[in-house]
């Protein structure tokens, strides 16, 4: 599983999360994003492999979660 750090809509950095439940990845990179505060990114995304689990842009504080499959 990975956390894109996202700035401009461009990857600007990547963090490796554990495994874990889609609600205990989300918890995990939304630490990540306030341990990375200092970077200024935008927001982020969290894939395990090709699945998009979870997007955040920060600007406008919001999310995207896909419905249940």
């Amino acid at each position: 599983m990975r956390c894109y750090f996202m700035r401009g809509s461009r990857i600007a950095n990547v963090e490796v999360l554990e495994n874990g439940s889609d609600d205990q990845l989300i918890k995990q990179a939304l630490a990540a994003f306030d341990r990375h505060a200092q970077q200024a990114y935008d927001g982020f995304e969290v894939w395990e492999g090709r699945r998009f689990v979870y997007r955040y842009t920060a600007a406008t504080k919001t999310s995207e979660k896909p419905e249940p499959g």
